[in-house]
Formats: structure tokens, sequence, C-alpha cells
């Protein structure tokens, strides 16, 4: 079975998750909508272009971003942040990097660049 067969088909079964643990406590996250992974990359929008998608997670260093990006892939807010935050670095990296799988790392790459020109633009004046 090809690659987007078995996407389509998790979708329909209800298969189309992943569950990730902080702090030893079981969160299960959905395919990010737009909305939460514009949540989440504005908490990433530090990040150094990279190799890899662990690499572009880790160039943050340790950081609170983490946490906070991790609860808007979870509900789409920041609700979690702090219960997150808990966790360590390792686990929310590892976490984030999980959930972020279930998109093309392309993607999610292109996504980032986009946010990071876009701040440029807003912070540029024009003349």
């Amino acid at each position: 079975m090809n690659q987007g067969a078995k996407i389509v088909s998790e979708s329909i079964i209800g298969n189309d998750f992943r569950t990730v643990f902080v702090v030893g406590k079981a969160y299960t996250v959905y395919p990010p909508t737009i909305y939460k992974l514009s949540g989440a990359i504005s908490n990433l929008s530090g990040i150094q272009d990279a190799d890899n998608l662990k690499e572009v997670l880790l160039s943050l260093g340790e950081s609170k971003s983490y946490s906070k990006a991790l609860s808007w892939l979870i509900t789409g807010d920041e609700s979690l942040s702090e219960e997150l935050a808990e966790g360590t670095y390792e686990e929310n990296v590892n976490a984030l990097d999980e959930a972020l799988s279930m998109i093309d790392s392309k993607v999610f790459l292109k996504a980032v660049s986009l946010a990071r020109n876009v701040s440029l633009l807003a912070a540029k004046p024009r003349l």
C-alpha cells in the first residue's frame, strides 16, 4: 500500500494520531491543522535552518518555547504549556518531533521560513 493510501485509510478509521509522553503523562496529538501549526510556529520563530526537523528543533536551545509549541499542537492553545514545561528538554523536543512527523518536514520548514519572512516584513519599515 502506498503512503497516500495509508494516510487516507488511517484518517477514515480514526487511527491518525500519535501518543507522546511528557513527565510520564500521555498526550494524544492529532495531525495539526493550519491553526494549530501557526500557533506552534509562532513559538518556534527563533529556530535556525538545519538539515532535518530534529536539528531545527534543537537549534533553539533549552527554552519554554517547546512546551508552548507542543501545547498548541495538542490543544490548539497554550493551556498545557506550564504542565508540559515540567518535562525535560529532551521530552519536549522528542514530543514535538513526533507530533510534527505527521506532516512532511519540508512543509514545516517552508512554513517556518515564511513566518520568518513575514516577521521581517512587519518589522522593517518600507522606504
